[in-house]
Protein backbone atom coordinates (compact mmCIF):
# COMPACT_ATOMS: atom_id res chain seq x y z
CA UNK A 1 0.00 0.00 0.00
CA UNK A 2 2.76 2.46 0.46
CA UNK A 3 4.21 1.62 -2.68
CA UNK A 4 1.09 2.02 -4.57
CA UNK A 5 0.39 5.54 -2.33
CA UNK A 6 4.24 6.92 -3.51
CA UNK A 7 3.86 5.68 -7.14
CA UNK A 8 0.57 7.07 -8.00
CA UNK A 9 -0.19 9.98 -5.71
CA UNK A 10 0.53 12.35 -8.53
CA UNK A 11 -2.07 10.73 -10.31
CA UNK A 12 -4.17 10.84 -7.59
CA UNK A 13 -3.24 14.62 -6.98
CA UNK A 14 -4.49 15.57 -10.81
CA UNK A 15 -7.74 13.24 -10.59
CA UNK A 16 -9.11 14.95 -7.47
CA UNK A 17 -8.24 18.55 -9.53
CA UNK A 18 -10.24 17.39 -12.53
CA UNK A 19 -13.16 15.91 -10.17
CA UNK A 20 -13.27 18.83 -8.16
CA UNK A 21 -13.13 20.86 -11.38
CA UNK A 22 -15.82 19.20 -13.08
CA UNK A 23 -17.93 18.79 -10.50
CA UNK A 24 -17.43 22.29 -9.23
CA UNK A 25 -18.18 23.53 -13.32
CA UNK A 26 -21.82 21.21 -13.12
CA UNK A 27 -23.29 22.42 -9.67
CA UNK A 28 -22.06 26.23 -11.16
CA UNK A 29 -24.17 25.73 -14.18
CA UNK A 30 -26.71 24.10 -12.12
CA UNK A 31 -26.68 27.07 -9.21
CA UNK A 32 -27.05 29.55 -12.32
CA UNK A 33 -29.73 27.62 -14.12
CA UNK A 34 -32.24 27.35 -11.15
CA UNK A 35 -31.29 31.15 -10.16
CA UNK A 36 -32.17 31.95 -13.94
CA UNK A 37 -35.44 30.04 -13.53
CA UNK A 38 -35.99 32.02 -10.16
CA UNK A 39 -35.57 35.51 -11.85
CA UNK A 40 -37.69 34.01 -14.40
CA UNK A 41 -40.96 33.63 -12.82
CA UNK A 42 -40.67 36.70 -10.65
CA UNK A 43 -40.27 38.75 -14.23
CA UNK A 44 -43.38 36.59 -15.25
CA UNK A 45 -45.11 38.08 -11.46
CA UNK A 46 -43.88 41.57 -12.50
CA UNK A 47 -45.27 41.67 -15.66
CA UNK A 48 -48.78 40.42 -14.33
CA UNK A 49 -48.79 43.34 -11.77
CA UNK A 50 -48.23 46.09 -14.01
CA UNK A 51 -50.74 44.73 -16.20
CA UNK A 52 -48.62 43.91 -19.39
CA UNK A 53 -49.28 41.02 -21.73
CA UNK A 54 -47.10 37.56 -21.05
CA UNK A 55 -44.24 36.90 -22.72
CA UNK A 56 -45.93 33.72 -24.11
CA UNK A 57 -49.29 35.99 -25.07
CA UNK A 58 -50.03 36.34 -29.17
CA UNK A 59 -53.62 38.36 -28.49
CA UNK A 60 -55.82 39.52 -26.04
CA UNK A 61 -56.85 42.50 -24.38
CA UNK A 62 -54.31 43.70 -21.00
CA UNK A 63 -54.88 46.55 -19.08
CA UNK A 64 -51.07 47.96 -19.54
CA UNK A 65 -50.48 50.99 -17.02
CA UNK A 66 -47.49 52.06 -18.66
CA UNK A 67 -46.17 51.02 -22.03
CA UNK A 68 -42.91 52.23 -21.02
CA UNK A 69 -42.74 49.64 -18.29
CA UNK A 70 -43.72 47.22 -20.03
CA UNK A 71 -40.98 47.83 -22.80
CA UNK A 72 -38.56 47.94 -19.66
CA UNK A 73 -39.74 44.60 -18.57
CA UNK A 74 -40.45 42.44 -21.50
CA UNK A 75 -36.24 43.60 -22.72
CA UNK A 76 -34.79 41.89 -19.70
CA UNK A 77 -35.87 38.09 -21.02
CA UNK A 78 -35.89 36.96 -24.83
CA UNK A 79 -39.72 35.74 -24.69
CA UNK A 80 -41.50 32.46 -23.53
CA UNK A 81 -39.24 30.54 -20.81
CA UNK A 82 -38.46 27.19 -22.70
CA UNK A 83 -37.30 28.95 -25.89
CA UNK A 84 -35.34 31.00 -23.66
CA UNK A 85 -33.64 28.43 -21.15
CA UNK A 86 -33.05 26.23 -24.11
CA UNK A 87 -31.05 29.38 -26.13
CA UNK A 88 -28.95 30.28 -22.69
CA UNK A 89 -28.19 26.56 -21.51
CA UNK A 90 -27.69 24.72 -24.74
CA UNK A 91 -24.21 24.86 -24.39
CA UNK A 92 -24.61 21.76 -21.56
CA UNK A 93 -25.48 19.31 -23.84
CA UNK A 94 -22.58 19.09 -25.38
CA UNK A 95 -20.02 20.24 -22.53
CA UNK A 96 -22.12 17.70 -19.77
CA UNK A 97 -23.23 15.10 -21.66
CA UNK A 98 -21.29 13.99 -23.63
CA UNK A 99 -18.09 15.77 -22.08
CA UNK A 100 -18.54 13.66 -18.61
CA UNK A 101 -17.76 10.24 -20.52
CA UNK A 102 -15.44 11.43 -22.64
CA UNK A 103 -13.64 13.32 -19.49
CA UNK A 104 -13.76 9.99 -17.39
CA UNK A 105 -12.82 7.74 -19.91
CA UNK A 106 -9.68 9.68 -21.02
CA UNK A 107 -9.01 9.48 -16.79
CA UNK A 108 -9.37 5.92 -16.66
CA UNK A 109 -7.08 5.40 -19.49
CA UNK A 110 -4.59 7.41 -18.26
CA UNK A 111 -4.55 5.87 -14.88
CA UNK A 112 -4.53 2.15 -16.33
CA UNK A 113 -2.34 2.98 -18.99
CA UNK A 114 1.06 3.48 -17.27
CA UNK A 115 0.32 0.55 -14.39
CA UNK A 116 2.57 -2.29 -16.43
CA UNK A 117 3.46 -0.63 -19.03
CA UNK A 118 5.24 2.51 -17.43
CA UNK A 119 7.33 -0.94 -15.03
CA UNK A 120 8.54 -2.07 -18.34
CA UNK A 121 9.29 0.94 -20.31
CA UNK A 122 11.30 2.63 -17.18
CA UNK A 123 12.73 -1.16 -16.26
CA UNK A 124 11.37 -1.07 -12.76
CA UNK A 125 9.97 -4.45 -13.18
CA UNK A 126 13.09 -6.15 -12.60
CA UNK A 127 13.28 -4.98 -8.98
CA UNK A 128 9.31 -5.02 -8.82
CA UNK A 129 8.54 -8.55 -9.99
CA UNK A 130 11.18 -10.50 -8.45
CA UNK A 131 11.32 -9.49 -4.73
CA UNK A 132 9.50 -11.76 -2.40
CA UNK A 133 6.04 -10.06 -3.27
CA UNK A 134 4.59 -12.27 -5.83
CA UNK A 135 3.79 -10.10 -9.19
CA UNK A 136 0.44 -11.71 -8.78
CA UNK A 137 0.09 -10.17 -5.39
CA UNK A 138 1.66 -6.56 -7.10
CA UNK A 139 -0.91 -6.54 -10.37
CA UNK A 140 -4.23 -7.51 -8.23
CA UNK A 141 -3.18 -4.92 -5.08
CA UNK A 142 -2.59 -1.96 -7.50
CA UNK A 143 -5.50 -2.68 -9.91
CA UNK A 144 -8.23 -3.07 -7.04
CA UNK A 145 -6.69 0.14 -5.47
CA UNK A 146 -6.94 2.01 -8.24
CA UNK A 147 -10.24 0.51 -9.76
CA UNK A 148 -11.52 1.24 -6.13
CA UNK A 149 -10.15 4.52 -6.15
CA UNK A 150 -11.33 5.63 -9.83
CA UNK A 151 -14.97 3.82 -8.72
CA UNK A 152 -15.75 6.40 -6.32
CA UNK A 153 -14.60 9.87 -8.67
CA UNK A 154 -17.01 7.76 -11.30
CA UNK A 155 -19.98 7.93 -8.81
CA UNK A 156 -19.02 11.58 -7.37
CA UNK A 157 -19.23 12.92 -11.03
CA UNK A 158 -22.62 11.07 -11.49
CA UNK A 159 -24.38 12.38 -9.20
CA UNK A 160 -23.09 16.17 -9.70
CA UNK A 161 -24.27 15.47 -13.29
CA UNK A 162 -27.46 14.23 -12.59
CA UNK A 163 -28.53 16.74 -10.01
CA UNK A 164 -27.64 19.00 -13.37
CA UNK A 165 -29.30 17.00 -14.84
CA UNK A 166 -32.60 17.93 -13.04
CA UNK A 167 -32.29 21.46 -12.84
CA UNK A 168 -31.79 21.62 -16.83
CA UNK A 169 -35.13 19.24 -17.15
CA UNK A 170 -36.93 21.45 -15.13
CA UNK A 171 -36.09 24.25 -17.49
CA UNK A 172 -37.44 22.29 -20.31
CA UNK A 173 -34.06 21.42 -22.02
CA UNK A 174 -34.17 18.31 -21.01
CA UNK A 175 -37.67 16.54 -21.80
CA UNK A 176 -36.45 12.98 -20.13
CA UNK A 177 -33.82 12.01 -17.28
CA UNK A 178 -33.36 8.77 -19.96
CA UNK A 179 -31.80 11.41 -22.79
CA UNK A 180 -28.54 11.49 -19.87
CA UNK A 181 -28.53 7.70 -19.16
CA UNK A 182 -25.20 6.95 -20.20
CA UNK A 183 -23.90 10.33 -18.58
CA UNK A 184 -25.43 10.62 -14.69
CA UNK A 185 -25.36 8.26 -12.08
CA UNK A 186 -24.20 4.79 -11.96
CA UNK A 187 -23.35 4.58 -15.66
CA UNK A 188 -20.17 7.10 -15.14
CA UNK A 189 -18.92 4.52 -12.92
CA UNK A 190 -18.89 1.39 -15.06
CA UNK A 191 -17.65 4.13 -17.77
CA UNK A 192 -14.31 5.06 -16.15
CA UNK A 193 -13.74 1.35 -14.88
CA UNK A 194 -14.38 -0.15 -18.28
CA UNK A 195 -11.81 2.86 -19.43
CA UNK A 196 -9.05 1.92 -16.91
CA UNK A 197 -9.33 -1.96 -17.79
CA UNK A 198 -8.65 -1.40 -21.20
CA UNK A 199 -5.50 0.75 -20.27
CA UNK A 200 -4.14 -1.91 -18.03
CA UNK A 201 -5.18 -4.73 -20.66
CA UNK A 202 -3.62 -2.79 -23.59
CA UNK A 203 -0.29 -1.64 -21.30
CA UNK A 204 0.28 -5.10 -20.70
CA UNK A 205 0.17 -6.33 -24.06
CA UNK A 206 1.68 -3.46 -25.67
CA UNK A 207 4.25 -2.43 -22.88
CA UNK A 208 4.14 0.82 -24.67
CA UNK A 209 2.07 3.73 -22.38
CA UNK A 210 0.99 6.22 -25.15
CA UNK A 211 0.16 2.77 -27.78
CA UNK A 212 -1.65 1.16 -24.79
CA UNK A 213 -3.52 4.79 -24.37
CA UNK A 214 -4.79 5.00 -27.89
CA UNK A 215 -5.66 1.62 -28.12
CA UNK A 216 -7.48 1.87 -25.27
CA UNK A 217 -9.84 5.30 -25.68
CA UNK A 218 -10.68 3.70 -29.30
CA UNK A 219 -12.15 0.08 -27.49
CA UNK A 220 -13.68 2.08 -25.46
CA UNK A 221 -15.93 3.87 -27.56
CA UNK A 222 -16.34 0.73 -29.60
CA UNK A 223 -17.50 -1.43 -26.20
CA UNK A 224 -19.49 1.43 -24.76
CA UNK A 225 -22.01 2.35 -28.32
CA UNK A 226 -22.33 -1.82 -28.39
CA UNK A 227 -22.97 -2.12 -24.70
CA UNK A 228 -25.65 0.38 -24.92
CA UNK A 229 -27.14 -0.66 -27.63
CA UNK A 230 -27.43 -4.24 -25.94
CA UNK A 231 -29.15 -2.72 -23.06
CA UNK A 232 -31.03 -0.24 -24.78
CA UNK A 233 -32.47 -2.52 -27.25
CA UNK A 234 -32.24 -6.01 -25.18
CA UNK A 235 -33.40 -5.98 -22.21
CA UNK A 236 -37.56 -6.43 -21.69
CA UNK A 237 -39.26 -3.58 -22.87
CA UNK A 238 -42.87 -2.91 -22.63
CA UNK A 239 -45.22 -1.58 -25.49
CA UNK A 240 -48.32 1.06 -26.08
CA UNK A 241 -51.71 -0.55 -27.04
CA UNK A 242 -53.62 0.39 -29.61
CA UNK A 243 -53.05 2.80 -32.75
CA UNK A 244 -50.90 5.74 -30.90
CA UNK A 245 -47.32 6.13 -30.98
CA UNK A 246 -47.40 8.81 -27.61
CA UNK A 247 -44.76 7.03 -24.94
CA UNK A 248 -46.46 7.55 -21.62
CA UNK A 249 -44.55 10.08 -19.20
CA UNK A 250 -41.41 9.49 -18.33
CA UNK A 251 -40.53 6.55 -20.71
CA UNK A 252 -37.52 5.47 -23.27
CA UNK A 253 -39.00 5.17 -26.64
CA UNK A 254 -37.05 2.81 -28.67
CA UNK A 255 -38.03 1.49 -32.02
CA UNK A 256 -41.84 2.44 -33.61
CA UNK A 257 -43.68 -0.34 -35.52
CA UNK A 258 -45.53 0.88 -38.34
CA UNK A 259 -47.81 -2.24 -39.03
CA UNK A 260 -49.08 -2.24 -35.94
CA UNK A 261 -48.88 0.79 -35.17
CA UNK A 262 -47.66 0.94 -31.70
CA UNK A 263 -43.95 1.63 -29.93
CA UNK A 264 -41.51 -0.33 -27.44
CA UNK A 265 -40.47 1.65 -24.66
CA UNK A 266 -38.78 1.29 -21.32
CA UNK A 267 -41.26 2.86 -18.80
CA UNK A 268 -40.20 4.93 -16.01
CA UNK A 269 -39.61 2.50 -13.20
CA UNK A 270 -37.49 0.88 -15.13
CA UNK A 271 -34.78 3.22 -14.74
CA UNK A 272 -32.72 2.56 -11.88
CA UNK A 273 -33.02 -1.37 -12.50
CA UNK A 274 -31.31 -0.57 -16.46
CA UNK A 275 -28.92 1.63 -14.53
CA UNK A 276 -27.66 -1.45 -12.67
CA UNK A 277 -27.70 -3.72 -16.09
CA UNK A 278 -25.38 -0.88 -17.47
CA UNK A 279 -23.08 -1.35 -14.22
CA UNK A 280 -23.16 -5.32 -14.45
CA UNK A 281 -22.57 -5.54 -17.87
CA UNK A 282 -19.38 -3.09 -17.86
CA UNK A 283 -18.43 -4.90 -14.74
CA UNK A 284 -18.37 -8.13 -15.92
CA UNK A 285 -16.61 -7.00 -19.57
CA UNK A 286 -13.98 -5.09 -16.81
CA UNK A 287 -13.53 -8.30 -15.24
CA UNK A 288 -12.41 -10.17 -18.36
CA UNK A 289 -10.21 -7.36 -19.55
CA UNK A 290 -8.14 -7.40 -16.07
CA UNK A 291 -8.12 -10.88 -16.87
CA UNK A 292 -6.69 -10.55 -20.00
CA UNK A 293 -4.20 -7.97 -18.67
CA UNK A 294 -3.21 -10.56 -15.57
CA UNK A 295 -2.63 -13.10 -18.43
CA UNK A 296 -0.02 -10.90 -20.30
CA UNK A 297 1.43 -9.59 -17.34
CA UNK A 298 2.29 -13.44 -15.68
CA UNK A 299 3.38 -15.18 -19.02
CA UNK A 300 5.45 -12.20 -20.78
CA UNK A 301 9.09 -12.27 -19.95
CA UNK A 302 10.61 -9.81 -17.57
Amino acid sequence: MCLIWRQHRGQALWVGLTLASICALALGVSWSASHWLAGYHQWVKALADAGCPPPDAHSGDFHVRSAATCNTLRGLYSGAQQPAFVARYNFTVLVFEDGFPAALAIIGVLVGAPLVAREVEQRTQLASWTQSVSRRRWYVMKVTVSAASLAAVGLVAGIANARLQHTLGSGGLISSRWVWFFSTNLALVGEILLAFALGVAFGAWLRRTLAAAGAGIASFLVLLFATGWAVRTLTPTEQTIGPTFNVPAGGWGLSQSSSLGSVRYHPASQYWPLQLVFLAVLGIIVVGVLATGWHATRTRAV
